[in-house]
C-alpha cells in the first residue's frame, strides 16, 4: 500500500525545493563605485560632482559621470574641460577615451597639462597641472555642441585594466563656461579638489561548493525514495503481525 503522506507531499516539497534552490544560484553582483565634489577655486561660485564606476561599461574600463551642481544664483553652467590624475604615470600612454560629448583629449605627459582645446578652456590661476584632460563639446552655448551641463565619457586602456583604485586621492579639475541663471550666462569658473579614498570591497568569504539543482533534486529524490520504501517496508511487516 502506498503511503498517502508521502504520495501528496512528494510533489510539493520537489516543488518548493527546486524554487529554493533555483533562488539560491543568482546572486546580483555590486558594482563599485566612488563620488565627489570639487569647488571652484576662481570664478563663480560654482560646484561638480564626479561619479566613477568600474563596472557599468565593462571590465577594465571606468566610467566618468561629470554633473554641474546648481550653486546659489548659478543654476547652470556650460562644462567644457574635465581634467585628472591617474596612479600610474605608465599607463597615460595606452589611455582611451569614448563619450558622446568629447571633442578633444590628451594624455600626458604626467603633471604637464592644464588646457584642452581651444586656448582659453585651461585652469590657469591656480589649478595646477594635470596627467590627463578632455574637452568637452564647444566653446559657446548657442551652437548645438555646447551648454552641457552633465556627461558621461568612458576611460579605458590598450592593454592594461584599469580599477578605481588608480584614482583614489587623485586631483580633478573643471573648466565652466557660461555660468549663471536665465539669460544672465555671463560667469566663468575653474574648479578643482581630490578623489576621495577608495577601498576595494573585500573578497566573499569562501563557501563550501554547493551542488547544482540538477544534483540536488536528485539527491532529494533519492532519499525521499529510501525514506518511501523503508515506510512502505515497516508497513508491510504491521500488516502481517
Amino acid at each position: 500500500m502506498k503511503n498517502p503522506f508521502l504520495t501528496s507531499v512528494l510533489p510539493s516539497i520537489l516543488a518548493a525545493t527546486t524554487l529554493v534552490i533555483s533562488l539560491s544560484t543568482f546572486s546580483p553582483a555590486n558594482a563599485a563605485s566612488i563620488n565627489f565634489t570639487i569647488n571652484e577655486f576662481t570664478g563663480s561660485d560654482t560646484q561638480v560632482k564626479f561619479t566613477l564606476d568600474d563596472q557599468i561599461a565593462g571590465t577594465g574600463k571606468v566610467q566618468f559621470k561629470v554633473d554641474f551642481l546648481s550653486t546659489g544664483n548659478n543654476a547652470i553652467a556650460d562644462i567644457r574641460g574635465v581634467f585628472f590624475n591617474i596612479l600610474n604615470d605608465s599607463l597615460l600612454t595606452g589611455l582611451q577615451v569614448v563619450g558622446t560629448d568629447i571633442t578633444a583629449s590628451k594624455f600626458g605627459a604626467a603633471g604637464t597639462i592644464n588646457s584642452i582645446g581651444s586656448s582659453s578652456n585651461n585652469l590657469n590661476g591656480g589649478g595646477g597641472y594635470f596627467d590627463a584632460g578632455v574637452e568637452i563639446g564647444q566653446e559657446g552655448i548657442g551652437n548645438g555642441k555646447g551648454d552641457i551641463q552633465s556627461t558621461t565619457f568612458t576611460l579605458s586602456h590598450s592593454s592594461q585594466v584599469l580599477t578605481l583604485a588608480q584614482f583614489s586621492e587623485q586631483n580633478f579639475g573643471v573648466r565652466l563656461m557660461s555660468v549663471g541663471s536665465g539669460n544672465s550666462r555671463g560667469g566663468s569658473s575653474k574648479l578643482k579638489g581630490q578623489a576621495t579614498y577608495y577601498t576595494p570591497t573585500p573578497p566573499p568569504p569562501k563557501k563550501v561548493p554547493e551542488p547544482s539543482t540538477a544534483e540536488a533534486i536528485g539527491l532529494f529524490a533519492v532519499g525521499v525514495l529510501r525514506l518511501t520504501k523503508k515506510t512502505n517496508s515497516l508497513h508491510s511487516s504491521q500488516q502481517h503481525c
